[in-house]
This record gives structure tokens, sequence and C-alpha cells, in this order.
């Protein structure tokens, strides 16, 4: 097709808007209309989607080349050796902190520590934290039986906490998953729940109606140890909020208990690269839910920024990593910013949705930039086996599966049945490199987890049972 000076002149201007904007994207898994197709991807089709979409941003004036993939100025580390506090709180929130002085990077009275006897959650089962899983408010006690083994990850090198399941018959050909929580989370997000007989649904914020299950639901950790994977989850001490943020109300404060990528990505980014440090021939998967999905691709890139800026004992995650499953996740957007919090609120709950955008009205964010590129050109590193972050010649020839899992909207792009996003907010705009999974609108969570199933829909991707179902397919793969 030839087209007029005027014609080419519209269409560069349209690109050159969407490498900016949120267009408008299509329904489905990435690879068609999302109606029973293969969750598939080809090598071939994805070096040619690269190249394709390189050279339209390239013809529309995108300076592909010098496009920063280093972290946003508005997150740079604020260089401070003291911990904050709740009195220095805007000095630290929405930065880049340092392990050496996180306070999210400790090991104190881990409620699954079985040598913490004396804490404010000492162990008692490995599952029960005092909060979801324990306090009646919250739908607690946890009446799931035979909680799934467990204690504190001793990794070398690695110094905050997660939580590493009991691997009696590992299966060493597999990938090591590593579990990455969302946000007022902790690693149980991953196990079975049962709420006590006769509790009522929190249905006030999604639009679902359900009865809790009576018998408790294997989740993914229990799923992967029977499946002879060997299993971490990273603990973001989101029970440590009250530390260091102000904590009196939700609008101007952080009751919620919400963090941010400064608080997250550090040390996931300590934990992947621990992992792959003390095991050098093997794969590693990551798995993330709700926020939990922009910090594992997050921390990938902050490891790969070190890597080519030659820092020290600096590892090439992506010539090791075998799946990124991302369930939920606000790759494009999330309804709190809708609501005002970026503007009316600096601590962390306001920081994490400045970083996110808004899921309605979608504009790249600073966090977004340098983690999407342009019309996310860059956010799938090695999806081809070679291309990352505008370079080739970057993966070592091993291929990196993504797949996106969001519960499609009622009605795409106006009514949306997840609280917090939507199927273009969640998935990844390169489909012939990343499979983007829609479940249904019964695959929620039906378990009651987290305020009694208050964001059912929003945990459905990955603990309904075809979202979990979905997973350990993805991972066989």
């Amino acid at each position: 097709m030839r087209m007029s000076r005027f014609s080419l002149r519209f269409y560069a201007t349209g690109l050159a808007a969407c490498a900016l904007l949120a267009c408008e994207k299509p329904n489905g898994n990435g690879n068609g209309n999302g109606d029973g197709e293969e969750d598939v991807v080809s090598v071939e089709a994805c070096k040619k989607q690269i190249s394709a979409r390189h050279d339209e941003l390239v013809a529309a004036g995108v300076d592909v080349a010098n496009w920063s993939i280093h972290d946003a100025p508005e997150m740079a580390d604020p260089g401070l050796t003291e911990r904050q506090t709740p009195a220095t709180y805007k000095q630290y929130d929405g930065k880049y902190r340092p392990l050496s002085n996180h306070p999210g990077c400790s090991i104190e009275n881990l409620y699954y520590d079985k040598n913490n006897k004396a804490g404010s959650t000492p162990y008692t089962d490995g599952n029960n934290d005092g909060k979801w899983t324990g306090d009646g408010v919250f739908g607690g006690p946890n009446k799931a039986t035979g909680h799934i083994d467990g204690d504190v990850a001793r990794i070398p090198g690695y110094h905050c906490a997660a939580k590493e399941y009991v691997q009696n018959n590992e299966d060493t050909s597999k990938p090591i998953v590593i579990l990455v929580h969302g946000n007022s989370t902790r690693p149980h997000s991953w196990e079975k729940f049962l709420l006590p007989a006769g509790t009522t649904i929190n249905s006030a914020f999604e639009k679902v109606q359900f009865n809790p299950d009576t018998e408790a639901r294997a989740q993914l950790a229990e799923a992967l140890v029977a499946d002879r994977y060997r299993v971490i989850a990273v603990d973001f001490r989101t029970d440590l909020i009250a530390t260091v943020d102000p904590t009196g109300n939700s609008t101007t404060e952080n009751a919620a208990g919400n963090i941010d990528h400064g608080w997250s990505t550090p040390i996931l980014q300590s934990l992947v690269k621990a992992v792959m440090l003390n095991n050098p021939n093997r794969k590693v998967a990551l798995v993330g839910h709700s926020l939990g999905v922009t910090v594992v691709r997050d921390a990938l890139r902050r490891l790969y920024v070190e890597y080519v800026d030659g820092k020290p004992e600096s590892v090439n995650p992506f010539t090791r990593v075998s799946h990124v499953i991302l369930g939920s996740g606000a790759n494009h957007g999330v309804s709190t910013y809708d609501s005002g919090l970026c503007t009316a609120n600096p601590t962390m709950r306001g920081t994490i949705v400045c970083e996110m955008g808004s899921r309605s009205n979608y504009t790249q964010t600073y966090f977004h930039k340098p983690l999407n590129g342009p019309r996310d050109l860059f956010a799938t590193p090695c999806a081809d086996g070679d291309y990352a972050f505008g370079k080739t010649g970057q993966c070592g020839g091993n291929v990196v599966k993504y797949y996106t899992v969001t519960m499609t909207d009622i009605e795409q792009g106006a009514n949306y049945q997840d609280f917090y996003v939507s199927e273009s907010a969640s998935r990844i705009d390169l489909p012939d490199c990343t499979v983007n999974k829609l479940t249904t609108l019964n695959d929620y969570d039906t378990s009651g987890y987290f305020n009694k199933g208050f964001i059912a829909n929003h945990f459905g991707s990955l603990r309904s049972s075809a979202g979990l179902k979905l997973v350990m397919g993805y991972l066989a793969k």
C-alpha cells in the first residue's frame, strides 16, 4: 500500500504519540482474540515484531538508541545513611533505598521463622502472621490445616526476608521458582486459606457474590512443591510500614501499609542475584502478583543495568531466567491513581500510584519509561533469545517466556471487573513476544483470603483454580 506524504506524516505522528501515550490495545491473549487459541509465542514471530516496531518508532522520530533504561531521576537513591522514620518519610518514599539502611530488609520477628519463639508473631505453624491470616477483623484465623512446611531462606549474599518451602524431592532440571507477592501481603498469599465457618464475604469493592470454600484448596506454593520445584517466596515486610510512614488515615497517610518500588525492588533484586550466584547452573522462574508484577520486571531491569554498567559481581539475569509469569499487574496504570492518591498522599500509598499512572487514562510514567521503553519495545527482554532494552546479542541465546494473566473486563475499556487493573492495564503490548491470557469473570479466588475476599477478582489471576492451572501449565512449557 502506497501512502501520500500527508498520510505518511499522519501515520508517523500517530506512532510518535503511541510511543509516549497508552494507545488502545486489542482484546485477547496477545496472539489473536483470546478465545481458545494456543498460549504460545514464536521466537521468529517475536524477532519480526521487535524489528518492525523498532523501525516504526525510528520512522516516527523516536530515539530508541538513546532511550534511557536507568532509574528514573525522580526515584534516585537519596544518598542518606540514616534509617527512615515517620518524621523523615518524605525524604525516602518514592526513592530506591539501598539495603544498607533499608528498614524492610530485616529477618527479625518472622512468623515463619522456626526459631522465633518470643516475637510478637512467633512461629506456630508457618502461616499465621497475625494479620490477614490471623486477625478476625480480616477474616482469620485461617482454618486451613496441614500448612506447607517452610522456614527462613538462608542464602549466602541475601540478608533480607524470604520464606523457602521444604522440598525433599527436588527436580533440579526444573527452574528455581521465586514468588513475589503484592501490596500489603506476605508470603502466605501463595498458600491455602480457609475462612471460619459462617464468615460473610466482603464484596463491597468488586462486582462478585460467592459462597466461600468449605474445604481448603491447594495454592501455588503447595502445587509447586508437590511438583518437585524448589520454591522461595520473597517477603517485603509490609508489617514494618508503620515504623516508617505515618499511618493515621488512608487519604494523606499510609494506614493501609502500602509499599512502593523504591522499597520492594531492591529487596527482590538482591534475592534474584543471590539465587543466581549460588546456583550458577540453574534457571530461575519468577511469578509475581499485583504490585509484584512490576517489581519482578523492575528488579530484572536493575540487575541488567548493573551488568551493562560493569558493576562488580553483577549478573545478566536474562541469560538465566526461564519464565516471567505476571498476574493482575499494573504494567499500564492502576485504578487508585484516579482517586487522587498520587497528588494527595506523599507516603508510599501515594508514591506507588504515581509510579503506576492512570488505568483509565494512561500516560507513560517516569517509572514505566525505562521499564517498558517506547510502545513496550523493552517490556520483554530476551523473549526472542537476542534482544533486550534496545540491543541485540544480550541473551546468550536464552529465550525468556513471558505471560500475563488478568480477568477479562465486563466491557473492555469501560467496565472493569478487577478492582485495580484491567485488560489494557495488565497486558504487555508486544503480543508476538508475550502470552496475554484472560481468565473469565467467574475465575475469582473463592478462598476468602485477604480481608474476607474483598478483592477476590484481583487475586483470581493466580489464586483461582483456573489461574493456578495456567501458572503450572506455563511453567511446564
